[in-house]
This record gives structure tokens, C-alpha cells and sequence, in this order.
């Protein structure tokens, strides 16, 4: 475990949420927080997302006990894949928060298992921010254009969002699943500029770059392609997962090289939280 010095001001910081959860499910949260108080690692992430990480998983372990016999691996994937995921409580955090910014009216962000396995912490950094409606829509093994019913290919999830509930904020994470299966650049260009089509490049765009071990060269290939295109298009800022991940040396990953450890889910969140908000504030 990383490891991150939280203070009394911090810990003061998810106080508020006693109404929301209820005192016990805050000595859950307060535990929570205890126990990632180690040291201070190599990535930065902010107290903010740490104690929503910290309320987020107190809130799903609270929800699990109320749904005996679910899958706690299955249950984070098939739930990630509703296209209203996070919606309810996204607003319902949200309703706090007025903004004259229309890009807070909502988001929508599509992924794979990575997004999956951080969809609470997620949701909880969204809603903060002050967006009003929250979609997070995630499938493990999920490629841009390659798939079928399930996963169904990111691309066609981005197209249905988009025709049918268009988002004001988009925050894509896909490619990794991709990564080392194309040869040429051309080829993870069409990838990309087929979501990108679909975007209006009026609305705030954010990209979460790729890591694999294993699909390194294919990764750093796609996210300079994609970050180029991302430049030329504007209004769209890249999440420097690979970054983060790089700078950690791995150690918020899993022993597969490729998803985030507890650690590397509140990293993953709150390194897409700060390139979404220096396209929204």
C-alpha cells in the first residue's frame, strides 16, 4: 500500500456525510481512512478523493450486506455495464451543488474493467465535483470497435449515449483492451477518430491514456496518437493514467500488471477527476 498522511482536517472533510450514511457506516469510513495512513507514497492524489474513496467503499460494503449472496467480482461489472449507473446517486449528491457551468449538467464515461473497478469511487469524485446527472458505463474485456452483446464494443456504447442522452462532459477509457492488437498507427488512429466523430467538439472531452505490462509498446503507440488528436482537436485533456502508473512503478496495480490495486482505484479516480476539471472549471 502507498500510503498518504490525512490530517483532522481532512478526516473533517466526509463529516457531512453522517446524514447521508448513517453513524455507523462512518466509523466504517473513518476505519477506512485509518487504514490508508502509511506514509507518503510517490503519487499525489488529493485528501478530497481519498475520503470519497474511503465513503464510497464504506457505502458498498454497507449495500453488500443488504444483497446476500451476490458476487462481489461480478456484481462491480455487470452493474458498471447500465447506462444509468451512477445517475441516481450522482444527482442526489449533486444537489448541492448549483453551478452556472453547463458542463456540470452531466457526464457520461465509458471504459472497461478498469473503469469498473473504480465505478463507486468514481461516481462519489464526480458528484462532488457538482455534476448533476453521473453515467458510468463499464465492461470488463471491452475494446473500442471489436465485441459483440457483451461486452459490447465501447464505441457503439459512446454512439448510444451520445443519440440518446447526450452528456455535457465525456470522459472516455478505453484502448487498453486494444493495445498490441494493431500493428500500424493507422490502424489505432481509425479507433480513434471513430469515438472522436461521435463527440461535438463543443462538449469537454477527457481521454484516460492505456497501461499493461504486457502491451507496453502497443500503449505508449495509441496514447501518442492519441494525445495528438486530442491536441489538434481541443477542449480535451488527456488522464495520465499510464503516468501515474509509471511513476508508482507499478505499485498500484495488481500482480496482472494491468488493474488497480485499492490504492490505484482512488489514483485512477482522482486522476481522471483532475483532468476533467481543468476542462469544466
Amino acid at each position: 500500500m502507498l500510503g498518504w498522511t490525512i490530517t483532522g482536517e481532512s478526516l473533517h472533510e466526509f463529516s457531512t456525510w453522517r446524514t447521508e450514511v448513517g453513524r455507523s457506516s462512518v466509523t466504517v469510513i473513518r476505519d477506512a481512512v485509518a487504514v490508508a495512513v502509511l506514509q507518503t507514497g510517490p503519487v499525489l492524489i488529493t485528501r478530497r478523493t481519498l475520503v470519497l474513496g474511503a465513503v464510497a467503499s464504506a457505502l458498498a460494503a454497507c449495500g453488500s450486506h443488504s444483497t446476500k449472496g451476490a458476487d462481489a467480482g461480478g456484481s462491480g461489472a455487470s452493474g458498471s455495464g447500465n447506462n444509468n449507473a451512477g445517475g441516481a446517486s450522482g444527482g442526489a449528491a449533486a444537489a448541492g451543488h448549483s453551478s452556472k457551468n453547463s458542463a456540470l449538467a452531466s457526464l457520461a464515461m465509458v471504459g472497461d474493467s478498469i473503469t469498473a473497478l473504480s465505478k463507486e469511487t468514481l461516481q462519489a469524485v464526480f458528484a462532488q465535483m457538482g455534476f448533476a446527472t453521473v453515467t458510468v458505463n463499464a465492461e470488463p474485456s471491452r475494446r473500442i470497435e471489436a465485441g459483440g452483446k457483451k461486452p459490447m464494443p465501447g464505441l457503439d456504447v459512446v454512439r448510444f449515449i451520445q443519440a440518446s442522452a447526450p452528456p455535457a462532459t465525456w470522459v472516455i477509457a478505453l484502448g487498453t483492451n486494444d493495445a498490441g492488437l494493431y500493428v500500424t498507427d493507422a490502424d489505432y488512429q481509425k479507433l480513434i477518430d471513430e469515438v472522436l466523430e461521435v463527440i461535438p467538439k463543443k462538449v469537454p472531452l477527457v481521454w484516460v491514456s492505456t497501461y499493461r505490462d504486457d502491451q507496453l509498446k502497443g500503449c505508449e503507440q495509441f496514447n501518442l496518437l492519441m494525445r495528438r488528436s486530442l491536441k489538434d482537436r481541443g477542449h480535451a485533456a488527456v488522464g495520465e493514467w499510464y503516468q501515474q502508473v509509471t511513476k508508482s512503478k507499478g505499485g498500484i496495480l495488481t500482480h496482472d500488471g494491468v488493474h488497480p490495486n485499492a490504492d490505484g482505484i482512488l489514483v485512477f479516480a482522482d486522476t481522471v477527476r483532475a483532468a476533467v476539471a481543468s476542462e469544466v472549471s
